[in-house]
């Protein structure tokens, strides 16, 4: 990593405007936001920048790193340094996380989420040139991504803010929430296109603009940060959890979905195509339909990650919203995969599936895994349903009915467990094994309210 132009000048400015400190930001492999702080002259520190600082691996939840071999790098992504708009003396820069070796240099952490993801972006190339009329050589490739992001905001006593519904405006200090929240974005570089009141009371959503899926996993572990901040500042509580109250809807993040290939050279700008567009056969080409059909193939493994805590499966239940019938529709948001109608250049399947308590990051490196082993062995989806599932799915197979389930779907699925490479599958099959122990163990309210008596 070097000091480009680009990032010399940001670094100047940063001095400019009096930031003092460096917040070194990365994830454990749940998604949880860790970091390290620095002043801003050790981050400039050349020798020290280009080496990496150290952390304790071992106290990492889900590292699953030896105390007797605990030392890692964090490594600074020099793309990912801004401003942190709840602290004017503070910038912030997402790290890739290193083992450091005995010859002074450092390779990838196997544990790293983000590197999982970066090494299935970069196996695209592999995986396409030669598919479907595609080129080989001469060409690069991009996974794009757009989640639509949901939340609860509660009062301080972690009850409603409000008792609106879909679509409904906002009241004044919720407005002023989402306005500090949407500056806050701005600010940090994260695009978005809209955000809405959702269909619960003290429910919202914000989706984001399609991007690249390592730069838009960034951004959908920093919005949850900003939403987080921000709820706090304003004596609020912001929950990402997947089914916080009965009979309401819960909280999900619908994953959109597309493959585009990019041609050009000699400085000309390159001609995007979407791989998922085929005019001649109702807009949805091969390569979708394969794609499609690789996501129908492993949802059960790939519900592990996309769902990944008990309460997920709370919400995985008929009638709210939330998909459990492994089908893909057009314009069907009752089955697991839909593909939305709009602009032909913007073709894409939506994967309704995942929930904000998951790992972007993963999420994203098992659905592009899925789909690519589909493309590779041309799985037929079968055909489009468009009849309601939530009151006749006849025999379309259910996604996972728990965690417990989903994991053991995921220790029969090489493709998913190679997605997210043995470090990481080891790591967090063995903790989400523990987490359902746990969760299964402990009395909860509803004991007390159905059983207390018995």
């Amino acid at each position: 990593m070097s000091k480009n132009g680009h990032f010399a000048d940001t670094l100047a400015a940063a001095a400019e405007q009096g930031i003092r400190t460096v917040d070194l930001q990365f994830v454990d492999i749940f998604g949880n936001i860790k970091f390290k702080t620095v002043s801003f002259d050790e981050f400039l520190h050349e020798k020290e920048y280009l080496k990496g600082y150290g952390v304790d691996g071992s106290s990492i939840d889900g590292y699953g790193v030896p105390v007797e071999e605990s030392d890692l790098l964090i490594m600074p992504d020099p793309n990912t340094f801004g401003a942190v708009p709840w602290a004017p003396d503070v910038s912030r820069v997402i790290c890739d996380i290193h083992t450091p070796t005995d010859d002074g240099s450092s390779t990838p952490f196997e544990g790293d989420s983000r590197s999982a993801l970066r090494r299935m972006l970069d196996a695209i190339p592999d995986a396409l040139n030669g598919e479907a009329g595609i080129p080989v050589g001469g060409v690069t490739f991009e996974y794009h991504v757009a989640p639509e992001l949901e939340f609860f905001v509660l009062d301080g006593d972690s009850k409603h803010i409000d008792h609106l519904g879909y679509f409904d405006a906002p009241t004044a200090s919720m407005r002023q929430f989402l306005t500090e929240v949407m500056e806050a974005m701005n600010t940090m570089g994260i695009k978005y296109e809209v955000y809405h009141h959702e269909v619960a009371p003290s429910q919202f959503e914000f989706d984001f603009r399609y991007g690249e899926a390592l730069e838009i996993a960034d951004a959908a572990v920093t919005l949850k940060d900003i939403i987080w901040n921000y709820a706090s500042r304003n004596e609020m509580v912001a929950t990402f959890m997947p089914k916080p109250f009965f009979g309401m809807n819960g909280s999900g993040m619908h994953c959109h979905l597309n493959l585009s290939m990019y041609e050009g050279s000699n400085g000309q700008k390159p001609k995007k195509t979407n791989l998922f567009y085929d005019p001649a056969k109702e807009d949805l080409s091969d390569l979708s339909l394969w794609f499609i059909g690789g996501l129908i193939a492993h949802a059960p493994a790939i519900t592990a990650i996309t769902n990944p805590i008990c309460n997920s499966y709370k919400r995985l239940v008929p009638g709210w919203e939330a998909p459990v019938n492994i089908a893909w529709g057009r314009k069907n948001r009752t089955a697991l995969i839909r593909v939305p109608h709009g602009d032909p250049r913007a073709t894409r399947c939506e994967y309704r599936s995942p929930d904000p308590s998951c790992n972007p990051y993963l999420v994203f490196a098992v659905t592009l895994a899925a789909g690519l082993d589909g493309i590779q062995r041309q799985l037929d989806p079968g055909e489009a349903t468009e009849r309601d599932l939530f009151h006749d799915a006849g025999a379309i197979a259910t996604l996972p009915g728990s965690l417990e389930e989903a994991l053991d779907h995921l220790e029969q699925d090489t493709v998913i467990q190679n997605a997210l490479g043995p470090h990481i599958y080891t790591n967090f099959l063995a903790s989400k094994r523990e987490e359902c122990q746990q969760y299964r163990a402990r009395p909860s309210n509803i004991d007390f309210e159905m059983y207390l008596n018995a």
